[in-house]
């Protein structure tokens, strides 16, 4: 099993080609490499624009949309280093042409649809692990539940904005995302205090975006923050949009 915090990141480069040649054709490449990954890729062709963040993105015209390798196993002798500005401006021109949007199941947030997944949630400061999702996520992972507690006697690195990454099942690349955005713990059924702070989950997220992409996992999760942290979820939706649709991971919220 294997556990890691998120990291600070100051290793994207981003590269730009005027003359690739597709499958139907010449165009344009924008590619962001995170730690040598080629994590997200703009292909324009005939005045098309195609974005992706998934390696099984696939386009008659183009191919495949994402590269699937390292950056030292490139020729980038006819690329141009640009500025993460230029690239995301013309990121922002892609996810508009191409939008995506959070797919909404009934179920258990728990089970992972498929090989290749991080669950992530909402965990609090005071170390308790004890009601609502986290009880089906220990019975699946009790591992998870373990490296938490563990985690919130570390006083350097456990507080809120911070993310633990769990690789719960290494063969099928399933990890757990404990999220440090709430700061304390529902009381009983009267207490309708607000303790997910918003500003935090929005730093875990961004976080859970970046390791997502470098790992190549779709993302599944409750609605995170919205139950006994009492967050509103118009508004904790809104910041998964920003935060995560906005990179094209797949993501999977699912209902009780």
């Amino acid at each position: 099993m294997v556990v890691s915090h998120a990291r600070t990141n100051n290793s994207l480069f981003y590269y730009k080609c005027d003359n690739i040649e597709f499958l139907k054709g010449c165009g344009q490449l924008y590619t962001e490499f995170d730690d040598g990954v080629a994590t997200r890729q703009i292909n324009i062709i005939n005045n098309d624009m195609y974005s992706s963040s998934s390696l099984h993105d696939w386009n008659e015209d183009v191919g495949f949309l994402l590269y699937d390798g390292h950056i030292d196993s490139l020729d980038l002798s006819d690329s141009v280093p640009i500025t993460q500005l230029e690239f995301e401006n013309k990121w922002q021109e892609g996810i508009v042409a191409n939008k995506s949007q959070i797919n909404y199941l009934k179920g258990d947030a728990s089970l992972p649809l498929e090989e290749q997944t991080l669950i992530i949630h909402v965990v609090n400061i005071l170390g308790k692990w004890g009601k609502g999702f986290v009880l089906s996520l220990s019975k699946q992972f009790p591992f998870a539940k373990n490296e938490y507690v563990k985690w919130s006697k570390d006083k350097e690195t456990f507080g809120l904005g911070e993310v633990q990454f769990v690789c719960v099942d290494q063969q099928r690349a399933t990890f757990v995302a404990n999220m440090l955005a709430q700061h304390g713990v529902r009381k009983n059924d009267k207490d309708h205090t607000t303790y997910i702070d918003y500003d935090a989950l929005r730093l875990c997220l961004r976080k859970v975006a970046r390791f997502a992409l470098i790992n190549r996992l779709s993302i599944q999760m409750p609605k995170i923050g919205s139950g006994l942290a009492g967050g509103d979820w118009e508004e904790i939706e809104k910041i998964i949009n920003e935060e995560l649709i906005y990179y094209k991971i797949k993501c999977t919220v699912f209902e009780l």
